[in-house]
């Protein structure tokens, strides 16, 4: 009910004067909307639940309020990338089938191969949160414990680990439906989960839950997420569930070749992204690094907004791949490019905008970092947009182009950060290393589009 209430209220607004022509012209389609709107609430939200933080919080606890976030990201060194490439390979087998009444439809044995594929992906995801939990908990509890010595915040993190663990198999289940190009349905249920759970993190706030705030919301998300996803397309996982596979299918053999190399790249990814908050909180204290875990969730809340062109895009990519359409295949990516970097400008300007001028009003300049601090966060996003919309391209041959210079990347930020907080204490330096350095590595990453595009274009002729 709530899914079509939010599918009434999508019609409505892109039914008032003008705004069809502006969403057209920016190529917002509906997967990008709610996409969008989930990234706003996420701003939204995030800027209520300041108020929340700020009021029912002290600055020690939003310190550990971040760095619980930033190496709940842990969980992403567990995946390693599988999600991607589950997307990739349902996607390539798709672009031979249809959906017909909630059933996969087309080639018996491409239908029994496209089956098999995701019984293996469920598999192997048994593994995946297993080893999530232990890393999530282990490495947690072995940096907590050198901060505080609190029994209850570390019982906490483990009950917060095993959830974080558990909601890679959501993510697993909506990385699914993107494979078969269900990418609008996705993205409506994030939101509508997403929504709840953050009201719910609020409710437990004011009742002095303090960081078992975040436990609960993610326990929240992960049951409403799930059942979800299973309610809209029960057919389909029905089917997934108990059809019979013809034919002998080796997975593993298949996805291994690819998967190391996301391994690596992933690992990268954490480094270069999540590696800032939890060394501040080492060094700097749990205040700096409260506020620098707040500019980094109102920095990357733009560039994830941008993100959401190529990311909703990633089914069409792999199946232009499989169909041999490299015209449609290029005019997708320029299209994509141009129209996520003009929603990424216009993001940072309103960001920038509402934090010069209205922050300072509510006292809220007092949790984040400086403006200049915040504004060279964002110029390092938008080298990262850039790479990643090409990302989305090359990727989509079943390839990993980017794994030596994501390596090189992750261990240059992880020195480069690390070393200008432990000899100086300064966000400022360790903020200008990763702008540099993203530049760098985007203008390299670009020089290697240019290549592999013309490489791959001559093996999916």
């Amino acid at each position: 009910m709530r899914g079509a209430n939010l599918s009434v209220l999508v019609d409505y607004i892109r039914s008032i004067p003008g705004v069809t022509k502006i969403m057209s012209f920016l190529g917002v389609d509906k997967a990008i909307f709610y996409t969008i709107i989930g990234v706003l609430w996420t701003v939204l939200g995030g800027a209520l639940s300041i108020l929340f933080i700020i009021k029912f919080l002290t600055m020690t606890e939003q310190g550990y309020w971040y760095t619980f976030q930033s190496l709940g990201a842990l969980a992403s060194l567990a995946e390693l990338g599988f999600t991607t490439i589950i997307i990739q390979f349902i996607s390539h087998e798709y672009a031979h089938l249809n959906i017909k009444n909630g059933l996969i439809v087309g080639n018996t044995e491409k239908v029994s191969r496209i089956i098999s594929l995701i019984r293996f992906s469920f598999k192997f995801y048994i593994i995946i949160i297993t080893v999530a939990f232990i890393l999530l908990t282990v490495i947690g509890v072995l940096f907590l414990i050198n901060s505080v010595n609190d029994i209850a915040l570390l019982l906490a993190w483990i009950i917060y680990s095993f959830a974080g663990a558990f909601l890679l198999l959501t993510s697993l289940l909506g990385v699914i439906l993107k494979g078969f190009n269900r990418v609008e349905l996705v993205q409506k249920i994030i939101f509508i989960a997403s929504f709840i759970s953050v009201i719910i993190i609020w409710i437990a706030l004011s009742l002095g839950l303090s960081l078992w705030a975040l436990v609960i919301g993610s326990i929240v998300n992960i049951i409403l997420s799930m059942g979800m996803f299973y309610s809209s397309s029960r057919t389909l996982w029905n089917q997934i569930i108990y059809s019979k596979i013809r034919g002998n299918y080796n997975w593993l053999k298949e996805t291994l070749p690819l998967q190391w190399r996301y391994a690596i790249s992933w690992t990268s990814g954490y480094l270069i992204l999540q590696f800032m908050v939890p060394v501040t909180m080492y060094y700097a204290g749990a205040v700096l690094a409260g506020q620098l875990g707040l500019s980094l969730i109102i920095a990357r809340s733009v560039q994830n907004m941008a993100s959401s062109w190529g990311m909703t895009k990633l089914p069409q990519f792999n199946m232009f791949v499989a169909k041999k359409d490299r015209q449609k295949l290029d005019n997708l990516l320029s299209t994509v490019q141009k129209q996520s970097l003009l929603a990424f400008i216009l993001g940072a300007a309103a960001i920038l905008l509402i934090i010069t001028v209205i922050f300072p009003l509510i006292g809220w300049n007092q949790r984040i970092l400086p403006v200049y601090e915040i504004a060279i966060i964002l110029l390092a996003e938008m080298a990262l947009l850039m790479i990643y919309n090409w990302a989305f391209y090359l990727r989509s041959h079943k390839r990993e182009p980017y794994m030596v210079l994501s390596l090189i990347n992750g261990i240059i930020m992880s020195v480069g950060v690390w070393a200008s907080l432990y000899f100086f204490t300064s966000t400022l330096i360790a903020l200008s290393i990763y702008c540099i350095v993203q530049w760098i590595i985007m203008i390299l990453a670009g020089w290697i589009f240019i290549k592999k595009r013309e490489e791959y274009s001559k093996l999916y002729i």
